[in-house]
């Protein structure tokens, strides 16, 4: 074993490094909460190299959406399993308040 580790190993890393990225409303509102905790990522998945993030917003016109997939892509490009990484908005889903007691 090279000492990498399995896909499932690493969605758990990918989300354990995606709790470092922080909502940016809740900042400016002075209520400061990571993107998981406040229910923003919907889906992560990982398959050779690529890491792929799927988010949840409140619109889809989101004007903090391109600050959160450079912060995103940067946290993850830490990882050395990580060679690239997709962020994309959930085509199906907005975020609503309820979603922040679902994801932790």
């Amino acid at each position: 074993m090279d000492g990498r580790r399995t896909p499932v190993r690493m969605v758990e890393a990918i989300r354990e490094e995606l709790r470092k990225v922080p909502e940016p409303c809740g900042l400016l509102m002075r209520t400061p909460m990571d993107i998981c905790r406040m229910g923003l990522v919907e889906d992560v998945r990982y398959e050779a190299g690529r890491a792929r993030i799927t988010l949840v917003l409140t619109d889809m016109s989101c004007v903090h959406f391109g600050g959160m997939r450079r912060y995103i892509t940067d946290v993850l490009l830490e990882l050395p399993e990580v060679e690239a990484v997709d962020v994309v908005l959930s085509r199906t889903a907005l975020w609503t308040p309820d979603r922040m007691a679902q994801r932790h």
